[in-house]
């Protein structure tokens, strides 16, 4: 594609928001958003989230966009993109730590003594290791594998490998973890 093509739908989209420039770009940057959906994970985000929020920021992106300097628009979308994500990811990891000050571990509630008397106190508390053991027990190789990824504990490489598969394939693994998650919460 040419840049001249780009730098066409930029000014079409800067003068007059035309959204089917803003398509046509966002399009031209597809697989830069696929990445970036496969590196980060926001929780209840699916590829048609994650494509609105491409759609606002390149929107954005084309509004302050200065090609005079030299820059290019394709790593300039990328960096505020980026920067976007990380944002909405440091926003719901603040609301998780609200959630869970005051707190305290399973262990530590073990170790005091504590977990009974607080079931007895309340009936509707749950056993969260039980409950993990049991969603665990119905995951395969994979899902394992990808579970450690979704937790953290594991790169996206590190978990590729271990599992012996694409990316793909962890990818589509870790949904449906979080799947039979979500299903067991329910029942």
């Amino acid at each position: 594609m040419k840049v001249e093509q780009e730098n066409q739908w930029i000014e079409l989209i800067r003068e007059k928001d035309d959204s089917i420039a803003l398509d046509r770009l966002v399009r031209r940057y597809r697989p830069m958003i696929d990445n970036m959906y496969i590196k980060y994970f926001i929780d209840g985000y699916d590829r048609n989230d994650w494509y609105q929020e491409a759609f606002l920021v390149c929107y954005q992106t084309c509004k302050l966009f200065d090609g005079n300097s030299g820059s290019k628009f394709g790593s300039f979308f990328k960096l505020k993109f980026q920067n976007h994500i990380i944002d909405i990811i440091r926003r719901e990891n603040a609301i998780k730590r609200k959630a869970n000050q005051g707190t305290e571990s399973y262990d530590k509630l073990l170790d005091k003594g504590k977990f009974d008397d607080k079931v007895a106190e309340d009936n509707d508390s749950i056993d969260v290791s039980n409950q993990l053991e049991k969603i665990i027990t119905k995951m395969s190789g994979i899902e394992l594998v990808a579970f450690q990824f979704l937790l953290g504990k594991v790169s996206l490489h590190e978990a590729c490998t271990e599992a012996r598969c694409d990316i793909k394939q962890i990818v589509q693994a870790a949904n449906r973890c979080k799947k039979k998650i979500k299903r067991d919460q329910k029942l």
